[in-house]
């Protein structure tokens, strides 16, 4: 382990590796290094709507010059002073619990690199090693810059595929939801818990006033859980359509479906008559991100028979990584809408779907390594 030096220790909040490294090399110099990186998260009820972050613990030697004034303030600083993006930067506090995690969660992964350039032999096989879907390296080793990530060091390769993964990701047919949603998916995906986290959204979030439509489509969709999590936030549910008030922007109508079987082609097929008969426009599909690729894969196939046009993603807390999303999202041709973590109904929630992604590709001693590489 790298020894940490005198230097003042300052501690920026980012979305991305991409932009810490940006930010170190333009308001501290090139002489800053990296000593920590860790994910971290919102605290209370922004958790429902916010993305998990990076902190980067970064220390400026004594004999570097003065960083750039009001930018990112040192750890021993009480002061909250914006970072880039607005991102605001907090107190850490230098106790000993503390300056042991930092040592500890600066740890070489254990892969063989070269420590005099910080480059790899052999960066596919390292970043295979550290879990990366075979579906998503087969796709970067088609990028017409691999060639040159093959030979770069790590911290340019996190970089490019950043990059790389973000343009692609924003070239995404992106489509608005509308006043009617349905959400769709098949049995035990969470679709339920997902469309209270949706309501939640609605109410806490956007002060709107949604209604729920409860249906059934001949297939037992039993309402009690549902029913009292609507009680409790306000919303009223209905399970015939004739009952439903006008729906607007303010008041929109969501709609549950009971879970569609993967191979009961004629559910969905029912489902799609049910939502073109109400003119709901966005329908969600629910997919379990922790499933194996091949089964999201087949629940997007299936979800073509109700025209679906966004997919949600839950159990995201429950993947290792989510590499394997990656060629599934960018390749469904549905808009994603969300990410969601655990089974709790007032749960994390985030609409940013990219950052969640992002945040969640590659290890954190992958990034530590990266940054590290980046500092030599």
């Amino acid at each position: 382990m790298k020894e940490e030096g005198t230097g003042k220790k300052f501690r920026l909040i980012v979305r991305s590796a991409e932009e810490a490294v940006r930010v170190i090399r333009d308001k501290l110099g090139d002489n800053a290094k990296v000593i920590s990186v860790k994910q971290v998260g919102g605290e209370g009820l922004k958790r429902f709507i916010s993305s998990p972050k990076l902190e980067v613990i970064a220390q400026l030697v004594e004999e570097n010059t003065k960083p750039q004034e009001v930018l990112i303030s040192p750890i021993n600083n009480q002061s909250s002073i914006p970072t880039s993006d607005q991102e605001k930067t907090e107190e850490v506090s230098q106790t000993k619990k503390h300056k042991e995690h930092l040592e500890s969660s600066t740890g070489n992964p254990k892969v063989e690199i070269n420590e005099a350039s910080g480059k790899t032999s052999d960066n596919y096989k390292l970043l295979s090693k550290f879990g990366f879907d075979s579906a998503l390296l087969s796709d970067i080793r088609s990028w017409s810059n691999w060639t040159n990530l093959e030979k770069a060091s790590i911290a340019e390769v996190l970089k490019e595929i950043t990059v790389g993964l973000s343009d692609r990701y924003r070239s995404i047919n992106e489509l608005p939801c509308t006043e009617k949603v349905a959400l769709l998916g098949g049995p035990g995906v969470g679709k339920t818990t997902t469309l209270c986290k949706f309501l939640a959204h609605e109410v806490f979030m956007n002060k709107n006033l949604p209604s729920v439509l409860k249906i059934e489509n001949g297939v037992p969709n039993p309402d009690d859980a549902l029913r009292i999590f609507c009680e409790v936030v306000g919303v009223t549910l209905f399970r015939e359509s004739e009952s439903i008030p006008e729906v607007d922007e303010n008041n929109p109508l969501y709609l549950d479906f009971p879970g569609l079987g993967l191979a009961e082609m004629d559910e969905w097929s029912d489902a799609n008559h049910v939502l073109d008969d109400l003119g709901v426009a966005t329908r969600i599909l629910v997919v379990n991100g922790a499933y194996d690729r091949t089964i999201i894969s087949k629940y997007i196939r299936s979800a073509q028979k109700v025209n679906a046009t966004h997919i949600a993603i839950t159990h995201f807390d429950e993947m290792t990584n989510s590499t394997k999303l990656w060629p599934i999202i960018l390749n469904s041709n549905l808009t994603p809408i969300c990410i969601c973590n655990g089974q709790n109904v007032t749960g994390d929630f985030s609409t940013s779907v990219l950052n969640q992604l992002i945040a969640k590709t590659f290890p954190e001693e992958l990034y530590s390594k990266g940054f590290a590489s980046y500092q030599r």
